[in-house]
C-alpha cells in the first residue's frame, strides 16, 4: 500500500488534480491499496475537516474494491468515534489510528483507549505504532491482547525495530491479524520475517519498486528483490531531509506529480537541498 502524501496548493487547500494524478500514478503502478491522512500524508497537520476531505476524494478515485485506510491521529476518544463514524459513511475500508501524543500512555492506557474505540467501531482499526512522533510504544503483549479483537485487523509498524516488528508477528501469528512495515528501508527484511505487507512512502515516488519488491519476494527471486530494495533505500535516503514529509513532496514536484508545498506551520524543502535533491534523484532516473 501507498502511505500517500496530500498535495496542497500555495494557501494550503486540497490540491485535487494533482491528488488525481498521483492515485492514478500509483494506482497504474500495481499498488494494492491507499493509506491517505497518515505520518507521511500530514494527517495531523490538516485537522478532521481536511482529512475527510482528503478521504472522500481518495475514496472516490481508488478503483472499486481497493482498500482505503485513512489515518486518524487521535486527540481524544469522542473526536476518534466521530471521525471514524465518518470514514465508515463515506466508503472507508479502514481506519489507521495513532494514539494521542500530548500525555504518556501506560501499556493499560493504550489496552483501554483501543478497546473502548474498537467496542462500537463501525470500521475495522488499524493500530498505529510511530513512537518517534506520538512518544507511545504499543507494547507486544497490548498488541497481542487487541489482535484477538474482531475489529481490529492489524498494526503498522513504523519503528524500524526489526526484533520488537518480529516479536509482533511472532506474538500474534495465531490471531486473525496483519503486521505491516512502515519503513523503505525494511521492506525486504521485513517480509523476510513474515510481515504481511507494508504500507509504504516511497510508493508515492517509485511505486513500482515497492510493487516490484513484494511481487519478487513473493516469487522466491531474493536477488531481484534485493536489488530493488537497494535502490529504494538509496532514494528512501535522499528524501530524508527537511521537515517530514517535505523531501517526498519536493521530490513529487521535481516528478511533475505536485507541488512541494506543506501544511502549515511546517516548510516546504529549501531552495538549496531542493536542488541537492533533484541532483541526486536524476542519478536515479527521476526527473520531470
Amino acid at each position: 500500500m501507498v502511505a500517500l502524501v496530500t498535495p496542497l496548493d500555495a494557501d494550503g487547500r486540497l490540491d485535487e488534480k494533482g491528488l488525481e494524478r498521483l492515485v492514478d500514478r500509483v494506482v497504474a503502478a500495481g499498488i494494492d491499496g491507499i493509506s491517505p491522512n497518515g505520518s507521511t500524508g500530514e494527517g495531523a497537520r490538516l485537522g478532521r475537516e481536511r482529512r475527510i476531505a482528503v478521504a472522500t476524494r481518495v475514496r472516490r478515485l481508488a478503483p472499486d474494491g481497493m482498500p482505503v485506510i485513512s489515518g486518524v491521529p487521535l486527540t481524544t476518544i469522542d473526536e476518534g468515534r466521530a471521525e471514524l463514524d465518518d470514514l465508515a459513511e463515506l466508503g472507508a475500508t479502514a481506519a489507521l489510528v495513532a494514539p494521542p501524543s500530548y500525555y504518556p500512555l501506560a501499556d493499560d492506557s493504550v489496552l483501554r483507549l483501543y478497546e473502548a474505540l474498537a467496542r462500537d467501531a463501525p470500521l475495522p482499526l488499524v493500530l498505529y505504532n510511530i513512537p518517534v512522533f506520538t512518544k507511545v510504544r504499543l507494547a507486544p503483549d497490548v498488541v497481542a491482547r487487541l489482535a484477538a479483537h474482531p475489529a481490529i485487523a492489524g498494526i503498522k509498524d513504523s519503528s524500524r525495530d526489526m526484533e520488537y516488528q518480529q516479536q509482533l508477528i511472532v506474538e500474534t501469528a495465531d490471531a486473525e491479524f496483519a503486521v505491516l512495515t512502515g519503513a523503505d528501508t525494511l521492506l525486504l527484511a521485513s517480509f523476510a520475517v513474515g510481515a504481511a505487507g507494508s504500507i509504504s512512502a516511497g510508493a508515492n515516488l517509485v511505486p513500482q519498486l515497492p510493487v516490484g519488491i513484494g511481487r519478487a519476494f513473493r516469487n522466491g527471486d531474493f536477488r531481484a528483490a534485493a536489488g530493488l530494495q537497494r535502490r529504494l533505500a538509496r532514494i528512501a535516503a535522499a528524501c530524508s531531509v527537511g521537515e517530514p514529509p517535505a523531501g517526498w513532496k519536493a521530490a513529487l514536484s521535481i516528478a511533475g506529480v505536485c507541488g512541494p508545498g506543506l501544511a502549515a506551520p511546517a516548510a516546504a524543502l529549501a531552495a538549496t537541498p531542493h536542488a541537492a535533491l533533484g541532483t541526486r534523484l536524476a542519478a536515479e532516473g527521476i526527473a520531470r
